[in-house]
């Protein structure tokens, strides 16, 4: 019996810890890899933060990453934590010459979110400001594309 006890107890524990398991949801789960676009135009871009979140369905930010441009390559600042919800604040700057910081419309930053259900969310994104080499702000446009599945 008492060579048998710590296999009870190892059986018994395995067994309770899936017990303890939620049952898994019927529910579809999908990942979806959101591209975070800013126009500068004509202008350097050197800094910008902004917000995005979905404003419809049940999608959660599961990850950040940077731009196609050097200036912008690392994944931009944001709170680990607070990407555990349905939206992200993401800020970068880049205190390089003006002729090393992109100009035109260029990706900053791509949004991972992972979708649960059937239903499509609605993503938003609000820019909150942007500067120039100058460190003036800037009069920009950002916009998001979802990448095809």
């Amino acid at each position: 019996m008492n060579r048998l006890r710590p296999a009870l107890l190892l059986l018994a524990a395995l067994l309770g810890a899936l017990l303890a398991q939620p049952a898994a949801p019927n529910q579809r789960v999908r990942f979806q890899a959101v591209d975070i676009f800013i126009d500068s135009k004509e202008s350097p871009l050197a800094a910008y933060q902004l917000e995005f979140s979905a404003k419809t369905g049940n999608a959660r930010v599961v990850g950040v990453e940077g731009g196609e441009h050097s200036a912008f390559n690392e994944a931009p600042y944001y709170d680990p934590k607070a990407i555990q919800q349905e939206r992200v604040i993401i800020a970068a700057f880049n205190t390089g010459a003006a002729d090393q910081l992109p100009k035109g419309k260029t990706r900053v930053a791509t949004i991972h979110v992972q979708i649960t259900g059937d239903q499509s969310p609605e993503f938003k994104l609000n820019l909150e400001t942007a500067a120039d080499s100058d460190g003036k702000r800037a009069s920009v446009e950002a916009t998001f594309q979802e990448r095809k599945p």
